[in-house]
């Protein structure tokens, strides 16, 4: 919304918290809202059975929280998460067998601030238009 989109909360998501936003130019675009609190985390699993696959029109909405700050919000491709570095974005395949398990984890320290500050909302939004 700050950023004058039309957005609608996915009500029929059973995956998770969910919003389809459409631009101006009236491509639509999900994003899937997951958070991590600083201060009790280091990183966030995501289920790939609750994201789906990952594609061009599909969002991670990162929200980091810590004591006395302002909320941090992140706008991640879910393509980056399709190839991981291992480092902050970091793919938990299980064999067949677990596969239920399989997940998508994103890690957050000190270190890959500066790679995430990339992801920032204000750098991303353009990408969504």
């Amino acid at each position: 919304m700050k950023a004058r989109l039309e957005v609608f909360q996915n009500e029929s998501a059973n995956r998770g918290v969910e919003f389809t936003v459409k631009t101006e130019t009236g491509k639509y675009h999900v994003l899937h809202l997951v958070q991590i609190n600083l201060d009790k985390e280091v990183s966030v699993k995501i289920p790939k059975q609750n994201l789906g696959e990952p594609k061009n029109t599909l969002w991670v909405a990162l929200v980091l929280l810590m004591k006395e700050m302002e909320p941090i919000l992140y706008l991640i491709p879910s393509k980056i998460l399709s190839e991981p570095d291992n480092y902050i974005f970091i793919d938990n395949e299980q064999s067949e067998r677990f596969k239920y398990y399989s997940n998508w984890e994103i890690k957050v320290f000190t270190k890959a601030i500066p790679q995430l500050s990339k992801y920032a909302f204000a750098n991303m939004i353009k990408s969504i238009s």
